[in-house]
């Protein structure tokens, strides 16, 4: 083994067990299980909504979407996840250069990390951020069946400032948009939420139709109203000028009362989606 791999760091599974099995033939068989009883869908998506959920609450509409990615070549998987605002609009890059899960290791493409930082100020590597939200973490599992030899590029944002979104979505055209070809982006956010059944029902259609029409500010200016603080994810996303040439299809839908989950707090809704060339 090489110094550089001795000493790499690494970003331990944080909520396997929890969100997801921790036993890693139980986790292949239910992430495979869950892709095999997705509907057949058109493959080779440019990129993906999944929910940023556990594997028991969202499974079927994250396969969906990673079903929907299928298909073409893929050597790097650009994943956008958001946490929760501690006072900081910031999107957070890794320290660590390997994401692991009980499926093995992902590594991580630091050179393209590295040139995303160099885009502006609002880039700041650390690892906090990622070991304390799962948004990026859940999706991985699906990229390990799907792409096993794919690099990934994990971005956290913080906050749902307009600028900092607008200049996360001007560094993705600049780094990662010449790289389509063999680049699947993954937004990993849910729908709406509310403890109120119709009023997260009525929020997550008005999200979609937001995401529909590619309306990213009015994602941001509705993110207190019970929009999933993904949103913020996915209008980085939508403000991205390559974006603009793709259609988006919604694949899959549930929440979290029909699956039988209605102990919780809120009533929670998620949506698969993909993004493909215009025809």
């Amino acid at each position: 083994m090489d110094r550089e791999r001795a000493h790499r760091k690494i970003r331990d599974a944080v909520v396997a067990g929890i969100f997801y099995p921790d036993e890693p033939a139980e986790l292949a068989r239910a992430v495979d299980a869950a892709l095999d009883a997705s509907p057949n869908v058109e493959t080779g998506a440019l990129a993906i909504l999944s929910p940023r959920a556990g594997f028991g609450y969202s499974g079927a509409v994250q396969a969906a979407a990673w079903k929907a990615a299928a298909g073409r070549p893929v050597s790097r998987v650009v994943v956008l996840g958001t946490r929760r605002y501690n006072g900081q609009d910031s999107v957070y890059l890794p320290e660590s250069s390997v994401f692991k899960t009980p499926l093995g290791f992902i590594h991580v493409d630091r050179d393209l990390c590295a040139e995303l930082e160099s885009c502006g100020t609002m880039f700041d590597t650390n690892d906090l951020p990622h070991l304390e939200d799962h948004s990026i973490e859940v999706q991985l599992p699906f990229m390990q069946r799907l792409f096993p030899d794919a690099d990934l590029v994990p971005l956290i944002l913080e906050g749902a400032d307009g600028a900092v979104v607008a200049n996360l979505a001007r560094a993705l055209d600049l780094v990662i948009a010449p790289l389509a070809a063999d680049t699947l982006i993954v937004v990993s956010s849910n729908l709406g939420s509310s403890r109120n059944s119709d009023d997260a029902l009525a929020t997550s259609e008005h999200m979609l139709e937001l995401i529909s029409s590619k309306q990213w500010r009015g994602l941001l200016a509705q993110r207190d109203h019970g929009f999933s603080h993904g949103s913020a994810a996915l209008a980085a996303f939508l403000a991205m000028k390559n974006a603009s040439a793709l259609d988006v299809s919604v694949l899959a839908r549930a929440d979290s009362k029909t699956l039988g989950h209605e102990s919780a707090d809120r009533v929670v809704h998620y949506a698969a989606a993909a993004w493909r060339r215009k025809n």
